[in-house]
C-alpha cells in the first residue's frame, strides 16, 4: 500500500507540472484543466481496481483467477474508453489533456523506478 501512496503522490506532482506548463504556454482553460484532472482521476481509479484485482486473485485457483483478470482488464479498458469518448463528444473536457492524465500512472511509475534505481546505485 505504501507504493500506491507514492504513485498517487507522484501523479499529483505530475498534474501540477502539466498545469504549470499549460499556464506557461497560455493554453490553460477550464476544459484543459478539467481534462487533466479527469484523466488522472480515472487513472487513479483504474490503479485501485488493478490493485484490488491482484490482491483478490492470490487466493483463487488458476481458472477463476484468469477470468477475473480478463474481466478486470476489460472493465479498466472500458473506463478509459468511456472518459475518452465523453471528452471527444463534449466540450467540457479536452481529449488531449484527458489522455495526458490517463498516461500519468505509467509515466510516474517509470520515473520513480528510474530515480530509485539511481539512488540505490549511489548507496552501493
Amino acid at each position: 500500500m505504501d507504493s500506491i501512496k507514492k504513485i498517487l503522490l507522484g501523479m499529483g506532482i505530475y498534474d501540477i507540472i502539466v498545469l504549470v506548463v499549460l499556464f506557461l504556454i497560455k493554453k490553460a482553460s477550464f476544459s484543459t484543466i478539467g481534462g487533466i484532472l479527469a484523466g488522472t482521476f480515472v487513472a487513479a481509479i483504474a490503479l485501485f481496481m488493478l490493485t484490488k484485482n491482484i490482491v483478490d486473485m492470490v487466493d483463487k485457483d488458476k481458472g477463476k483467477a484468469s477470468v477475473k483478470a480478463v474481466f478486470g482488464y476489460v472493465l479498466r479498458l472500458s473506463l478509459y474508453a468511456a472518459i475518452l469518448i465523453f471528452a471527444a463528444v463534449t466540450k467540457y473536457i479536452n481529449i488531449y489533456t484527458v489522455a495526458l492524465g490517463l498516461i500519468s500512472t505509467s509515466l510516474v511509475i517509470k520515473v520513480q523506478n528510474l530515480v530509485f534505481k539511481k539512488n540505490r546505485r549511489k548507496e552501493e
